[in-house]
């Protein structure tokens, strides 16, 4: 049995380079996010992610002829779709970034599919956590406790311990988003994306602009600019269209290939071009994690 949204074939080079490149531009943000912090606040960067994304996925719809099909009804699904899939998770990663090295944020993210699994488990039919599936939760747990453990329970803590766990709270609000949009009526992806992108540039907008005027004010530097642009137009823009093409044409579990990718692409980005400290800890967490959502996404027999 084929998945929803794949073909008898197997995925051509089209998804291959697409996978590629989500890997790429998504394992490389939180390194962007760092060289961006370094002259924008954090919410002025979500909502600069926001606006420049919403702006191309405008391109996009225009492109798909453009026709808007959704109701008054799904304006308050497109605000929770923004809120725990773009504004809480973004916001919470860019302050996380300002204590915690982005490689190490990045291993953290890579528990997101298995607390979809958790709260899929309550709020999904069909989703058991069975035996299989448990022992991968236990086993990624025993991953981020080896990273955030020491900072919590230790008396010498490094004090990266609020932002470690403001990252495990964005894998539960990317989740809990993965879950809300399960139980969503079906819809046109595209325009999906471009309201709760464009929702979310609208909610954050004065905030943004106030706090980043108050704050580090506007002394923009090349590298934080092209950061900037980058996680915008290519990061979320660019790579929500290519997540959708996948996801559309060739079904989530070819996707999910890239939750392997992600975090060791996060791990080189910022150990190899920032410089940031990693020890043995890192690698062993990471492998950890890792094994964990291999063993919660092995298909059984």
């Amino acid at each position: 049995m084929t998945e929803p949204g794949s073909s008898v074939t197997g995925p051509g080079l089209k998804h291959w380079a697409l996978l590629g490149y989500l890997v790429l531009v998504w394992g490389f943000a939180f390194a962007l996010i760092a060289v961006a912090l370094e002259r924008f606040h954090p919410i002025f960067i979500v909502w600069s992610r926001l606006l420049m994304g919403a702006l191309v996925m405008w391109c996009v719809w225009r492109w798909h002829a453009g026709v808007w099909t959704l109701g008054r009804e799904w304006w308050p699904r497109l605000a929770m779709l923004s809120m725990t899939g773009n504004i809480i998770p973004f916001s919470l990663i860019a302050w996380a970034e300002q204590s915690v090295p982005s490689a190490e944020v990045g291993i953290l993210m890579a528990l997101m599919p298995i607390a979809t699994l958790i709260l899929a488990h309550w709020l999904l039919d069909h989703e058991p956590l069975t035996l299989h599936r448990l022992a991968g939760v236990a086993v990624g747990f025993v991953g981020v406790l080896l990273l955030v453990g020491e900072d919590l329970f230790s008396q010498t803590a490094s004090g990266q311990w609020p932002g470690q766990v403001a990252t495990l709270l964005a894998t539960l609000s990317y989740a809990f988003n993965g879950v809300y949009a399960k139980r969503l009526p079906p819809a046109n992806p595209v325009a999906l994306s471009l309201g709760s992108l464009l929702v979310g540039s609208l909610v954050l907008a004065l905030p943004a602009l106030w706090l980043q005027l108050n704050g580090p004010g506007w002394a923009p530097t090349v590298p934080s600019v092209t950061a900037l642009l980058v996680l915008g137009a290519l990061g979320t823009g660019v790579a929500t269209w290519s997540y959708f093409i996948v996801v559309t044409e060739r079904g989530p579990a070819f996707l999910s290939t890239i939750n392997y990718l992600i975090p060791a692409v996060a791990f080189i980005a910022g150990t190899a071009l920032l410089s940031e400290p990693w020890g043995w800890e890192h690698l062993l967490a990471l492998a950890l994690i890792l094994t964990g959502v291999w063993l919660i996404q092995a298909r059984r027999a």
